[in-house]
């Protein structure tokens, strides 16, 4: 069968799988001079595969199709993809339990508060986003103190076997794919969710850290705008206000919180420019 494969890094995983089941890519599209499309350029680049960098149009899409292509598979691809109506298969990537957790960004929001809508799931594509026909799915269990990060990893790990059973009886699954239920839409995250509110216990504010992992998160320190990709945490009671400065060193800086401090170290932060 032959493939037009959209996406990026984080779900990478899927492109062997297609290879290891005599399947060929016609072409793949990705992010050109991104650090998050190194790894799907680099598989190009080996298997002879052409690579696009533009947003997909519609007559492109139809030109795929009349040189044979039957299906366009998407992992993690930020585009719209637009869907002929004469393609054979479309399948999109979506890291929940759809109907739950429609949306562009839900991995935070899995940390933060739906973590028993983690899971991946194979739907079809169609020219909604994440609205398609569901084809398989698999729970994930997140664990404690789970990361973006760690979130992010297991998904990369569990996706390919997914995957494979899926295209092993392709064709049967597509036939027999059920209808979403309404669920929920995710909203992208905000700046200000992805904020650290120094008035917020300790707890929280390592939730809100785990929540965005290496993507980081946003916090005022010493009047500087500072993105942070890490931190430790203790609790105990003093009469320092929260947000304090209460050490920096070569290594560190630690911050006062309402009932505690964070010890962020100086290699997980990132100084900003105040806007």
């Amino acid at each position: 069968m032959k493939i037009a494969y959209f996406g990026y890094d984080p779900l990478s995983s899927c492109l062997d799988v297609f290879l290891q089941q005599g399947h060929e890519f016609a072409v793949i599209y990705t992010g050109e001079g991104s650090p998050f499309s190194d790894q799907v350029i680099q598989f190009a680049q080996q298997n002879d595969i052409p690579l696009c960098f533009g947003k997909p149009g519609l007559l492109e899409m139809q030109a795929l199709i009349e040189q044979g292509v039957e299906l366009f598979f998407s992992a993690e691809y930020p585009w719209k993809i637009p869907v002929p109506t004469n393609l054979k298969y479309s399948i999109n990537v979506h890291p929940t339990l759809l109907p739950e957790g429609k949306g562009k960004t839900p991995l935070p929001h899995l940390i933060l508060k739906q973590s028993s809508f983690a899971g991946i799931t194979l739907h079809k594509l169609t020219n909604e986003f994440d609205v398609g026909d569901i084809l398989l799915q698999k729970p994930i269990f997140l664990d404690e103190g789970e990361t973006f990060d760690s979130l992010s990893g297991k998904i990369f790990e569990q996706i390919p076997d997914l995957l494979f059973t899926l295209l092993s009886d392709l064709e049967d699954y597509y036939q027999n794919s059920q209808v979403q239920g309404e669920g929920s839409y995710w909203p992208s995250i905000t700046q200000q969710q992805q904020t650290l509110d120094w008035q917020q216990p300790t707890a929280q504010l390592l939730t809100r850290l785990r929540a965005f992992g290496s993507l980081g998160t946003y916090a005022d320190i010493a009047g500087k705008a500072w993105v942070i990709t890490s931190a430790h945490g203790k609790c105990y009671q003093h009469h320092h206000s929260a947000g304090q400065v209460l050490l920096e060193n070569g290594q560190h800086i630690t911050i006062a919180t309402i009932d505690g401090e964070l010890c962020i170290p100086k290699t997980s932060l990132i100084e900003q420019t105040l806007t």
